[in-house]
């Protein structure tokens, strides 16, 4: 597994069950990478949630409190990434099952025995 391989299964598993806004992304996969060795930086979320609706796995939205939901047509301006949120897709869901098998984390988000961190 490549560092970008891991840093969008994590954003996937991240937007796995709700709408999820960029500052939430990178605060939870930051400490799950952290875990296994891997700093990373806003931009290193940014690719890969941009990556992950390059792909088909993720969606991003417009959310507001007084308007329906609204689905962005492919990807967001990168200027304007902050006010969006993202969600998995069911193409999402698929590959995320496939990729959790690789998860290198135990339930409370230890890590697993023998596990290496990528080096590229």
């Amino acid at each position: 597994m490549t560092r970008g391989e891991l840093i969008r299964m994590f954003v996937l598993s991240e937007i796995s069950d709700d709408y999820e806004e960029p500052e939430h992304i990178f605060d939870n996969v930051s400490k799950r990478a952290r875990i296994c060795g891997i700093d990373l930086k806003p931009e290193d979320i940014r690719a890969a949630v941009l990556e992950l609706i390059g792909f088909g796995l993720a969606k991003a939205y417009r959310l507001s409190t007084r308007d329906p939901v609204v689905e962005v047509q492919g990807v967001p301006p990168s200027t304007q990434f902050a006010d969006y949120y993202f969600l998995i897709t069911e193409k999402g869901r698929g590959a995320h099952s496939t990729w959790r098998k690789e998860w290198p984390l135990d339930d409370e988000d230890s890590l697993l025995p023998g596990w290496v961190p990528p080096t590229d």
